[in-house]
């Protein structure tokens, strides 16, 4: 976590220390990205940097944690339920359109939690996916709590092995989905939304008919 150093400093600043981070580890990956650089890069002295975080290991996981938040904070519109009477499989499957374009517009953070997924950073993975999943429970909960609500979602099953069933479901494809773009020599980001709408549209079917209400 970030010192009192880093978290007195302006919002503008931190999110160009925190760029410059990300930007970094995605050119170089973690053993090989330079302190000195990120720090030239933000703008400020090298020695900073040591002021505002311990060590890299603890500016790599506070840079997972600030992307994660930036991205939902950013696009917090677009993956909140317009109405809590919408059907949960219907919204996931029209959401995942505008998600997909979204993140592109943010590609370079994009590409950094995407890498933490797929476990690029080998040694940070368990570290880094535990506030990743974290929230996206928090999140999918959420959404079957409304779900169960407005009958979208069977009530007769617990709410967390929902979530599990869910977030496995949903993880396993996007990883399924990167891997076969990179296969490619291409990232998913760069990729039409097209070429994976039926993948998509076949784990929300699934998932409807495995816990689905109606």
């Amino acid at each position: 976590m970030p010192k009192d150093t880093f978290l007195n400093l302006s919002p503008d600043k931190q999110e160009k220390v925190m760029r410059a981070t990300i930007n970094e580890f995605n050119k170089n990956g973690f053993e090989k990205g330079n302190i000195g650089d990120i720090a030239k890069s933000a703008g400020v002295a090298k020695g900073s940097i040591y002021q505002y975080f311990e060590n890299k290991r603890e500016l790599f996981l506070y840079a997972v944690k600030w992307g994660l938040e930036l991205m939902l904070k950013k696009f917090a519109p677009n993956i909140t339920l317009p109405n809590e009477e919408m059907d949960i499989f219907e919204f996931l499957y029209e959401n995942s359109k505008t998600a997909m374009k979204q993140i592109g517009e943010e590609r370079e953070l994009g590409i950094f939690i995407q890498n933490v997924f797929l476990g690029k950073y080998s040694n940070l993975t368990d570290a880094s996916m535990e506030y990743m999943i974290k929230l996206s429970n928090e999140y999918i909960v959420n959404l079957i709590q409304i779900g169960q609500k407005n009958g979208s979602v069977r009530s007769d099953i617990d709410v967390q092995v929902l979530s599990i069933y869910t977030l496995g479901a949903t993880y396993k494809l996007k990883e399924n989905m990167m891997n076969r773009a990179r296969e490619r020599g291409e990232d998913i980001l760069d990729e039409e939304y097209e070429q994976y709408e039926n993948d998509i549209k076949a784990m929300i079917e699934l998932l409807k008919h495995g816990m689905g209400g109606r």
